[in-house]
């Protein structure tokens, strides 16, 4: 499908990407990995819906994802004194 000389990706390609990555999640024992596997799954589901939805309709829709779940809390850095800060 082509869209203004662009060729739009096949959302089907989308599904198959997700589904390989759901098969490898299973077969995986690494809770670390399983997790990675299953969040990538995630992103091809939503890049085939994104796809669908561009397909139908007039113009591109870009739709910011949904923050993820399972973010990593940083480590917050020391902080060097405040030379101006007196207790």
């Amino acid at each position: 499908m082509t869209r203004q000389g662009v060729r739009m990706p096949d959302t089907g390609e989308y599904r198959a990407h997700a589904a390989e990555c759901v098969r490898l999640a299973q077969q995986t024992n690494e809770p670390q990995s399983k997790r990675s596997l299953l969040d990538m799954a995630r992103a091809w589901l939503a890049l085939a819906t994104q796809g669908d939805k561009n397909s139908e309709a007039p113009t591109l829709v870009y739709e910011t994802p949904e923050p993820r779940q399972h973010v990593a809390q940083q480590q917050q850095q020391p902080q060097p004194d405040d030379p101006e800060k007196k207790e």
